[in-house]
């Protein structure tokens, strides 16, 4: 387990990583106890916290696909799937979108 993640699974025991772990963790970005997204969490819970733009580059990384392509897959089965509340949420850095694209 990398020292990113321990605290993660400290704080709430069933927050959820995104898997394959060696290509997501590096998207890691911290814990959100109170998560602006979509999803019925019900009461606050610390969850796993990724950079979208970290989780889209380490799609096209795993895939070995194209950018079009790792966004799509982005939306649909990483942040469009609700697995519980330990759900991870998505956050983006618009100034790291503006410098990266």
């Amino acid at each position: 387990m990398t020292n990113k993640v321990q605290p993660i699974t400290e704080l709430h025991p069933d927050a959820l990583l995104l898997e394959p772990r060696e290509y997501f963790d590096k998207a890691i970005v911290g814990v959100i106890a109170f998560p602006d997204d979509n999803w019925p969490r019900g009461e606050p819970m610390n969850v796993a916290a990724y950079d979208m733009y970290l989780c889209i580059k380490a799609i096209e990384e795993w895939l070995d696909c194209p950018e079009e392509e790792a966004v799509e897959w982005f939306h649909f089965n990483t942040a469009g799937a609700w697995a519980g509340a330990g759900t991870p949420t998505f956050i983006t850095n618009d100034e790291d979108d503006n410098e990266n694209r």
